[in-house]
């Protein structure tokens, strides 16, 4: 079941500006990846931004001795 819900795709058209498009080709050269898994990664990431914040939660980057280096906010 899960091969068939993979195997479905839904195709859109975006409009990007050349800058936008230039970084996802960036990103998904470093992830190793193509265009569509940067943005499914994006998605991924912003969802789980938007579930922190609706449970009063933080997104935070930290270094290796868990120090805070930055808070993401604005969701």
């Amino acid at each position: 079941m899960n091969q068939q819900k993979e195997a479905q795709r839904i195709q859109i058209q975006l409009d990007l500006s050349p800058e936008l498009y230039a970084t996802i080709n960036n990103l998904a050269q470093q992830i190793n990846g193509d265009n569509a898994e940067v943005l499914l990664k994006a998605i991924a990431l912003l969802e789980l931004a938007i579930e922190a914040k609706q449970q009063d939660k933080h997104l935070w980057i930290v270094d290796n001795q868990q120090n805070l280096e930055t808070e993401i906010v604005g969701f």
